[in-house]
């Protein structure tokens, strides 16, 4: 994600991508009292795609002395929802455990969009590798998601009208094509008193287990199963006033 929307909250990061789209493709000054209107409207309508939601921008673009341009207030609506769904997902699935269980996403069509530009290419010329079957995958926390992109973001959509998007890949399949390997896949526990991790690290297993164990997946002999469990201390805790 972009360094300086990393450290809002979703909220306030999703309201500073709403501003930007908003000054960029309807041309408008953080003075323009068309833009507060506007965000006010989006934040509203429960999908910023509805009629009503479109009809009433144009109106507040009208008020204020602008010329509408129909094409420019789709592509804003569909832009800013695009990019807080983005971003959404992505806060979703970046955390440890998330990462445990899907740790790549694979660039993929996930909008009947014709596209304007060839993202094989793109892909290639920012570094990124190519799997078998012309797959366009990375890690989660990869630097192509951020170079693909014209917005300067690591999540979709990586540019104006486009239909392209993520799909998960799991543990099983990521391990499989070669995009991690199994001493990457950190387990992670939340727990209900405070923010700590548990990692299990490379270090405490054996080489060979984990390359057989690969294979294992690899081949389809083994399924990746991580299962986690917190067990409550079941003795009894001393009342410290009533303790002799």
């Amino acid at each position: 994600m972009n360094p300086f929307l990393s450290k809002m909250t979703e909220s306030a990061a999703k309201e500073q991508i709403t501003y930007t789209i908003i000054d960029v493709l309807l041309r408008l000054k953080p003075q323009d009292k068309a833009r507060e209107q506007k965000l006010q409207i989006l934040s509203v309508e429960k999908s910023a795609n509805t009629a009503t939601a479109r009809c009433m921008i144009k109106d507040v673009l009208r008020e204020n002395g602008h010329r509408v341009e129909h094409e420019r207030v789709q592509s804003c609506i569909d832009t800013i929802r695009g990019l807080t769904n983005g971003l959404a997902r992505q806060q979703r699935g970046n955390t440890p455990i998330a990462r445990a269980h899907y740790p790549a996403w694979e660039l993929t069509k996930v909008l009947d969009m014709e596209e304007t530009v060839n993202w094989t290419e793109r892909w290639q010329d920012c570094g990124g590798k190519i799997y078998s079957g012309n797959r366009l995958i990375a890690t989660i926390d990869d630097s192509i998601w951020l170079k693909i992109s014209d917005f300067g973001l690591r999540f979709p959509p990586f540019a104006l009208n486009s239909g392209m998007g993520w799909r998960e890949i799991d543990a099983n399949e990521a391990i499989a094509l070669g995009v991690v390997g199994v001493e990457q896949i950190i387990v992670a526990a939340q727990t209900d008193f405070g923010s700590g991790t548990v990692k299990i690290k490379e270090k405490r297993f054996d080489p060979d287990i984990l390359q057989a164990f690969s294979d294992a997946l690899a081949s389809g002999n083994a399924k990746y199963v991580v299962h986690v469990e917190i067990v409550k201390d079941k003795q009894p805790h001393k009342n410290p006033k009533t303790a002799q």
